[in-house]
């Protein structure tokens, strides 16, 4: 729509007043017709005036709060009475905003809470700061044609295309911008100021709207006054457990150079209580003056979503519409190692071995994956005193996913990136290498997609190799005796660069009071094959340790998820694993009994 002939004068006067440097308030800019022209929520608009520390309205029911599934209005208040609402219910980390100036917005909020329009409309007031200076460069101290960036940042670039969208939208439907765009691609826009347009030569523009993945290397290095990190709490891990917090310091000091005008906006529907977005939203209560964080569930921002969508929800899980619509961080997801520096610990500094030694017995751990998820081998043996890891690898074929995110963790696993598909025959052939350089006593496989496997390999002489059905159970079993083990450093592992990462990324969810499923993180690019071989090669090492010795995870004798009961020094029970540890270490029991509570943080059944 054409703006009209008054909204023109103004655009025109502002040029030619003199006056270019001064700039109206945030509202005026969306919501008048020469700007961004978007009739905001209230509790958008009242984000947007807190972050700016704008002042507050004292208007009488100007916001409405809705129960969590939209069906009835629980409260009415002004602004500021909302702010104090908010603070009351440790929704907000301030109780006050006027004349502040943040320079950082934690925003925890359900899915479809308008999270992107509130990010897109900051975006584009900031452009339009950015063009009022006519020559922006200049007036922040930096050399002649520095590129200035607002930055958008997202778990994947198909994500990071969401919010970046819809700023190019806002921003080539506004009267006073549109114009200025001298370029357009699925993943940039560029705005000219008026010293671009002054100069001469090749047409250029100096100031740039950039989205990307949060592992791209493009996003790295750049000036960028404003950083987005969108749905922060599902950045991919590419390093360890905390990737987030990789991004954030990689990212958010470039905001540094602009002064109080440089802001970083963490925007996300939350998850698990760990991880760089949950660090901030609890941080921020230690830092009124520079961070605004809000936790609002999503019919508080987005009073036009249906209630008959969130009612489906929560009747389809409860658990789950408390993170995606509910705002609220999840108690039941954690991380598996719940305690970084203890499973290092286990982390020697010798090199992988090159190959095995005649006399040792070796156990080899398989995954199996084909096209998405990827075949992973893992050989360990029994030095006497520990389990050791000797081997790992994990492969992926070029339909995987792990190949959309730039530095990606599984970056080198290429061997057989060139196929839509890993062949069997090519894992056989692997297994039969590996069993040149490292004699299998045994190995173990999934039974699921294992039969043609367990076929080719007895064909192969390689007869050693056996079939499981790990159900969610036993392998929420098998990584409990893995973590026992780890935790006692049990287990001697080398630096792996893809083994240990993945392992720190491992979540464990709580199904039920007794339940917990270790598993991958529920984002896309996210894996666990060799973290699964590793545990089948542990758990088949530790079953062959003194035979066949009952279930230490379960805490009884008889048939267990290790065998039947031994009466020979076997780790049978938590006490016999202390008894165990005492024989290979010289430790008296009953300095093992007050480890007892502490050997895992899964319970023991």
């Amino acid at each position: 729509m054409a703006p009209a002939a008054n909204d023109i004068a103004f655009i025109a006067n502002e040029f030619l007043s003199g006056k270019t440097q001064d700039f109206v308030d945030p509202i005026t800019f969306i919501e008048s017709p020469w700007g961004l022209n978007i009739v905001l929520f209230p509790v958008q608009k009242f984000i947007v005036k807190s972050l700016y520390g704008m002042k507050l309205d004292d208007k009488p029911g100007v916001i409405k709060v809705p129960d969590i599934i939209n069906e009835r209005i629980l409260y009415e208040f002004s602004e500021r009475e909302f702010l104090e609402w908010l603070y009351a219910e440790k929704r907000c980390n301030v109780n006050s905003v006027e004349g502040k100036i943040f320079r950082e917005l934690v925003l925890s909020a359900g899915r479809r809470a308008s999270k992107s329009t509130i990010a897109a409309c900051i975006s584009n007031y900031e452009l339009y700061r950015l063009v009022k200076k006519s020559n922006p460069a200049k007036a922040f101290g930096f050399p002649e044609d520095t590129e200035i960036v607002i930055l958008n940042v997202a778990p994947t670039d198909e994500q990071s295309a969401v919010v970046f969208e819809m700023i190019l939208r806002q921003a080539t439907r506004c009267p006073y911008l549109r114009d200025r765009c001298l370029h357009q691609t699925m993943s940039y826009f560029d705005l000219r100021t008026d010293s671009d347009m002054k100069a001469t030569g090749r047409p250029k523009a100096s100031l740039m709207s950039l989205a990307g993945g949060c592992s791209s290397n493009a996003l790295r290095g750049r000036n960028a006054i404003i950083v987005i990190m969108d749905e922060m709490a599902f950045f991919i891990d590419n390093g360890g457990r905390f990737s987030g917090d990789e991004v954030y310091k990689a990212l958010s000091p470039s905001t540094a150079s602009f002064g109080n005008d440089g802001k970083v906006l963490l925007l996300s529907s939350p998850y698990a209580k760990y991880g760089k977005f949950w660090d901030r939203f609890n941080e921020s209560f230690n830092e009124p003056d520079t961070t605004l964080m809000f936790k609002m569930y999503t019919p508080m921002l987005n009073p036009t979503i249906q209630s008959a969508i969130l009612k489906a929800a929560r009747r389809r899980d409860r658990v789950s519409f408390l993170g995606e619509y509910g705002g609220e961080f999840s108690d039941a997801v954690t991380a598996w190692i719940d305690d970084e520096n203890e499973f290092k610990k286990c982390i020697s500094d010798r090199k992988p071995a090159s190959c095995g030694t005649p006399d040792v017995e070796y156990y080899a751990g398989v995954d199996l994956g084909f096209k998405n998820d990827g075949t992973a081998i893992v050989i360990v043996h029994d030095d006497g005193k520990k389990i050791v890891l000797d081997y790992a690898d994990v492969w992926y074929s070029g339909s995987s996913d792990v190949w959309e995110f730039d530095n990606s963790l599984y970056g080198g696993c290429r061997k057989f990136a060139g196929g839509e598909l890993i062949k069997m025959e090519d894992v056989v052939l692997e297994l039969k290498e590996l069993h040149r350089w490292f004699p299998i006593k045994k190995g173990i496989l999934d039974q699921h997609n294992g039969y043609a496997l367990a076929e080719l390999l007895c064909k192969n002489s390689l007869g050693q190799f056996n079939m499981e059905h790990f159900t969610d159970l036993k392998i929420t079993e098998i990584f409990q005796i893995v973590k026992t083990l780890y935790g006692e450093q049990l287990i001697d592992l080398y630096d792996h660069p893809v083994l240990i990462p993945e392992m720190l990324t491992l979540e464990a969810e709580r199904k039920a009071r007794d339940k917990i499923f270790v598993r991958k993180p529920n984002r896309r690019g996210a894996k666990d094959d060799i973290s699964d071989a590793f545990s089948r090669a542990v758990w088949l090492c530790f079953q062959n340790r003194h035979g066949k010795s009952s279930n230490i995870a379960m805490g009884r004798g008889g048939e267990g998820l290790v065998g039947p009961t031994r009466h020979d020094g076997a780790m049978s029970t938590p006490a016999g694993f202390a008894l165990q540890r005492m024989k290979m270490h010289g430790e008296h029991p009953r300095l093992q009994l007050g480890r007892r509570r502490r050997l895992t943080g899964m319970s023991v059944r």
